[in-house]
């Protein structure tokens, strides 16, 4: 397991932004994003690779286990990997309060942890493009690619970039009870990255994270995965299973490996 940057005390490496953020606080801030959601895409990804049942899933970046929860209810032998211990914890409590059994371990995305025994392997909600280098983030493709069988699925569901951009909005906040959350955005075209600090104020108590997130396009996604030995077979643009195109919410790839 990769952990960078995570030795206690050590001033010199801080902790990476991810590291920071994927805690209790990003539940909260994202607690719309509900077990409904996930079904649908669920749903998806169904009626796209037909896993046959009972088949060996791995949820890679699991977070609080909504997409985990759902497929160990349809009968799927799940593995949630994700590498923070707060959203874990979440995950773990979740699956036990529903009676399903899910194995959840602490890994980076970008290490293989089951040498192929999978049959699908699904990353949901943008939790791609989060390294700071191009072979950082392709990296996460050859660990899906290493996951997974000869002949296994894989479903990644990610930011549409042009859609990001044309509908960009530099600041939000909103209140539910006594928390507010502020976002500030920031473009970087250079980079091709969006940036965005998120500052949640409680009574007594504020706090600030940070996210820099790579926004590629479907063809430099698409190139990324064959290059790891993903072939893409279907191109989607919302959870419903709508073509993709420009102005598309997401952009949602899926395929079998190349050999």
């Amino acid at each position: 397991m990769t952990d960078e940057g995570s030795a206690p005390g050590n001033t010199n490496h801080p902790l990476p932004w991810y590291a920071e953020w994927f805690g209790r606080d990003y539940l909260a801030v994202y607690a719309h994003r509900d077990a409904g959601e996930a079904a649908r895409q669920i749903d998806l990804m169904e009626r796209t690779l037909a896993p046959a049942p009972g088949a060996r899933v791995l949820d890679l970046c699991c977070g609080g286990g909504r997409h985990s929860v759902e497929l160990a209810r349809r009968g799927y032998h799940v593995v949630g990997a994700d590498l923070s211990p707060d959203l874990l914890e979440t995950a773990q409590s979740a699956a036990s309060t529903s009676g399903l059994e899910v194995v959840f371990v602490r890994a980076d995305m970008r290490t293989c942890i089951g040498n192929g025994c999978f049959d699908v392997v699904v990353n949901f909600f943008t939790s791609f493009g989060y390294f700071e280098t191009d072979e950082e983030n392709a990296r996460v493709l050859d660990a899906i690619r290493g996951n997974l069988r000869t002949g296994g699925g894989w479903m990644m569901d990610y930011m549409n970039r042009d859609y990001v951009i044309s509908r960009f909005e530099p600041r939000d906040e909103r209140t539910t009870g006594e928390m507010r959350v502020i976002q500030q955005r920031r473009l970087d075209l250079l980079r091709g990255r969006i940036l965005k600090t998120i500052t949640i104020e409680r009574p007594g108590r504020n706090d600030t994270y940070q996210e820099s997130v790579r926004m590629y396009t479907a063809p430099e996604l698409m190139a990324m995965a064959a290059k790891a030995g993903l072939r893409v077979t279907h191109v989607f643009g919302n959870s419903d299973g709508a073509p993709y195109a420009l102005d598309s919410p997401r952009l949602i790839l899926a395929g079998t490996t190349a050999g």
